[in-house]
């Protein structure tokens, strides 16, 4: 049983936390969640409803059920129980059907109308900041940026030390260009830890709705999962982006909708725009290293990527062009065993990239890589094979 006592405001100097006492079958754990103390008025002490975002998939995940001292507004707790945790538990054993026990409230919250996304300058957060920033819809248009510790930059002193840079980075971008910022942080992934991968939009949506009365907007980079890659089964082994179409709605109410940003686009689409938006020429880092590291996947995929539509030497400032091009047949190897493992972003390069793939490369990528691909592709089905929970009938 996960008992969730009443937030509350505590200030300290020139920030100020929204702190909990989370009883967990009689362990007491302390949450907080904190921000520059001019935002004070709009941290949200008096529902639980960012609590209880930030921890649904680990108690469903763990078995337990939910009680809150303090009340859940009323078209949350409607859709996450009505929706998204039946949907969840019907599609995966290995997920607790949670009971959410709490006072309703119909009230309605003041608000200060802040439309906003975050900052990680990533692809998807630059394509989301460069498509919203002038967005011909004048209530869409973004007020602020957003840059929340609740998980992404690991955990522990490494992690604190990751957000310190990105933290750096992410300020002089927007010193630069006239953004204003929102820094927030919080312990959540510390003492409640997650896969990242499969819970990053529950725990972004607990840093939104800890400050639900200051964003009446948000809009949520999509990861390039659309439609057509849509999937509740098995959910523990995937990344939450997968069914973000289901989950923002779910996680949106009359007075505060959060948007996923880019959807229907592939990521392909999303490079080519984020490489004619020139802020990124100098500020784009997918990896959280600052420099950019060149060798993570995700800094192998983007050099691909801009390699692959041409926009590559736009990012000499980004990322290390000449490791890139010296070791160019390294890239492609690897480039070929995620395209064997059927991986989406691989195979939507393929078309732009198979052309330029040399005989050698095929051979020694086959010899490297074919075995790993091949049993990489059968455990990913036996993943999904993976027997869902089967609701019952009358």
């Amino acid at each position: 049983m996960i008992t969730i006592r009443r937030p509350i405001v505590v200030s300290s100097g020139e920030r100020v936390r929204l702190t909990v006492d989370i009883d967990v079958d009689g362990e007491t754990r302390n949450v907080w969640f904190e921000v520059a103390a001019e935002y004070r008025d709009y941290l949200c002490h008096e529902r639980a409803d960012a609590f209880v975002i930030g921890l649904l998939y680990w108690s469903m995940l763990h078995h337990h059920d939910i009680v809150c001292e303090a009340p859940i507004g009323e078209d949350l707790i409607f859709q996450i129980r009505t929706y998204l945790i039946p949907a969840l538990a019907n599609n995966s054993a290995a997920l607790h059907p949670t009971v959410i026990t709490a006072e309703i409230d119909s009230g309605t919250l003041p608000n200060a109308g802040a439309v906003g996304t975050g900052v990680s300058c990533g692809v998807d957060s630059f394509h989301a900041i460069s498509a919203q920033a002038n967005s011909p819809y004048p209530s869409m248009r973004l007020t602020h940026l957003a840059l929340n510790n609740v998980g992404s930059h690991g955990g522990g002193s490494e992690g604190r030390r990751n957000y310190e840079k990105h933290r750096q980075h992410v300020q002089a971008f927007c010193k630069e260009y006239g953004f204003k910022l929102v820094l927030s942080d919080s312990n959540i992934a510390d003492v409640f830890e997650q896969n990242m991968l499969v819970t990053h939009t529950y725990t972004s949506a607990f840093a939104i709705y800890a400050l639900q009365k200051f964003w009446r907007r948000y809009f949520y980079a999509s990861s390039g999962f659309g439609l057509e890659s849509f999937s509740l089964t098995n959910s523990q082994h995937f990344s939450s982006a997968r069914y973000e179409l289901i989950l923002l709605p779910t996680f949106s109410t009359p007075s505060l909708q959060i948007y996923s940003e880019g959807p229907n686009l592939r990521r392909l689409d999303k490079i080519r725009a984020v490489a004619q938006y020139e802020p990124a020429f100098r500020y784009l880092n997918v990896c959280g290293r600052f420099p950019s590291c060149n060798k993570c996947r995700k800094c192998k995929r983007t050099l691909l990527e801009l390699y692959a539509i041409g926009q590559l030497d736009n990012f000499s400032a980004c990322f290390d062009l000449a490791h890139f091009r010296k070791h160019l047949d390294w890239y492609m190897i690897r480039f070929l065993s995620k395209y064997w493992q059927h991986d989406t972003f691989y195979v939507n390069m393929y078309p732009l990239l198979k052309d330029k793939i040399s005989l050698k490369v095929w051979l020694l990528a086959f010899l490297r890589c074919g075995p790993h691909a091949m049993f990489k592709n059968i455990k990913n089905k036996r993943k999904l094979r993976g027997k869902p929970r089967v609701p019952a009938t009358c």
